[in-house]
């Protein structure tokens, strides 16, 4: 939504104080409504090589019904921009779990999104969050078990397009992995710049007022901008990589899960939710469904 000479500020900023590597990933997010064939040029020449679109859905109802400001044909008419403004690596994002929501209508969805020839794809389940409209009209969603057939079914769907599962809700074609997420999954450091960011160094997390008014004081005076912050033990540190790892379909090595938790392990490995080959540690299918009470239980 910045106009151009906020992204030339933002960007020769960075490049003032960051060395780039050779293979980088430069990722922006936006939604359809504000691509235009002018500004995905722009924002290729600019330096960016990777767009998660906020697509969310290819079915209009559905989306008049999340309130979006765009239909399936700006959609589309933005997956174009982006493609002929010589972006290779499109990420789009797709919502389920709508109230309601046939299998026949969510894999029409699946497809049609599918078609369009995105290199990655995030998934999101509908979520209602308090204080929120939905919240506000107790809207119910459908059973568990109902979502679970969906989720396996988009799954198996994405995998007829080429999209390979690598993260519980995240597919990619052969190589187009996100590599700002992976980051997060696998325990490595990130610095957060900007109102309300967190970073991690490794040990410390922190975050970053969310006043705006207060974090431009303090940038200003060249007071720490950081909120608050927390250090990780050494068993925090590794529980976390356990429970990130196995959001994962490359899994963990067996030898990251604690002493105390080896037999509960076991367990799941012997009742399906959980397998061991070649020393890694994966969720199956079937714990995928249930992975953040597994993870719960692991706490």
């Amino acid at each position: 939504m910045l106009d151009e000479n906020h992204f030339d500020f933002l960007m020769n900023a960075i490049k003032k104080n960051f060395s780039f590597q050779k293979e980088i990933e430069i990722a922006i997010e936006a939604n359809p409504e504000s691509i235009s064939a002018d500004k995905a040029r722009f924002l290729k020449a600019l330096g960016f090589n990777r767009v998660s679109l906020g697509v969310q859905s290819m079915n209009d109802r559905y989306l008049r019904f999340l309130g979006r400001g765009h239909d399936g044909q700006r959609a589309r008419e933005a997956f174009c921009e982006l493609r002929e403004a010589g972006f290779a690596n499109i990420s789009l994002d797709l919502m389920y779990a709508f109230p309601g929501e046939t299998n026949e209508e969510l894999e029409d969805d699946v497809r049609a999104i599918s078609i369009l020839g995105s290199e990655h794809l995030s998934l999101y389940t509908l979520t209602i969050e308090l204080n929120s409209r939905f919240h506000a009209v107790q809207m119910k969603l459908d059973d568990d078990e109902k979502l679970a057939g969906q989720y396996l079914m988009i799954a198996r769907v994405l995998n007829g397009y080429g999209f390979k599962q690598y993260e519980i809700s995240n597919f990619a074609q052969p190589g187009f992995e996100s590599k700002h997420n992976r980051v997060y999954w696998r325990g490595e450091p990130y610095l957060g710049l900007g109102v309300g960011a967190h970073g991690f160094d490794g040990r410390r997390r922190y975050w970053n007022t969310s006043n705006l008014q207060q974090y431009i004081q303090k940038a200003g005076s060249k007071d720490p901008v950081t909120d608050g912050f927390e250090d990780l033990t050494d068993i925090q540190l590794s529980m976390e990589k356990v429970l990130f790892g196995l959001r994962m379909n490359e899994g963990i090595p067996w030898g990251l899960i604690p002493s105390v938790k080896t037999g509960l392990v076991q367990t799941w490995i012997k009742d399906g939710f959980l397998s061991l080959e070649d020393g890694n540690v994966r969720a199956t299918d079937r714990g995928r469904l249930v992975l953040d009470e597994l993870s719960a239980r692991l706490i």
